[in-house]
């Protein structure tokens, strides 16, 4: 009981540096629908998400599976998604990996970024799972960014960023 709540705290932390990452280089940012009621050290999600989420034209079921995943950035002002981002601490990395997937199978036009942030201990775990062949050959770039790597680098990288291109500073690729 008290390891899922480190987790689940640990999740939520993780979510709030994505969302002040993303708010600091000048997206719109996004929790998942589940998700924007949270809060971490008194900065509740629903003060830096958008009000609501953008229209996108999906069909409903898609649209309900993005709309779950951890943080989108949008291009400020559209329904353009910049990056996205996976948080899995203990679920099975693989349902992170194909909701991007999905993801990027619906809404891809070139210029977006997904990310899955892992807890250090399982980065074995995520290494193995993108170097599967059926993850290999659908030719969707997935990287991964520690939870260590994130935490000490979030004020870093809200301060010095000027795009999503900074993540490249801490992602680490199969």
């Amino acid at each position: 009981m008290e390891q899922e709540k480190q987790e689940e705290d640990l999740h939520t932390e993780m979510q709030y540096h994505l969302l002040k990452i993303g708010s600091a280089l000048g997206y719109d940012v996004m929790a998942a629908s589940n998700d924007r009621s949270k809060s971490h050290c008194g900065n509740s999600f629903s003060f830096i998400s958008l009000p609501q989420f953008p229209e996108i034209d999906l069909d409903r079921e898609t649209l309900n599976t993005v709309k779950l995943i951890d943080v989108l950035w949008f291009q400020k002002g559209t329904n353009n998604v910049i990056a996205a981002f996976e948080v899995e601490k203990s679920t099975s990395i693989y349902s992170g990996i194909l909701r991007l997937t999905d993801l990027s199978y619906t809404i891809a036009d070139g210029d977006e970024v997904f990310y899955l942030i892992v807890p250090d201990k399982r980065e074995k775990d995520v290494v193995l799972q993108l170097s599967r062949p059926a993850i290999k050959q659908n030719n969707v770039i997935i990287k991964y960014i520690m939870f260590s790597d994130l935490r000490q680098h979030c004020d870093a990288l809200c301060k010095f960023g000027d795009s999503h291109h900074i993540m490249e500073k801490i992602a680490r690729d199969v």
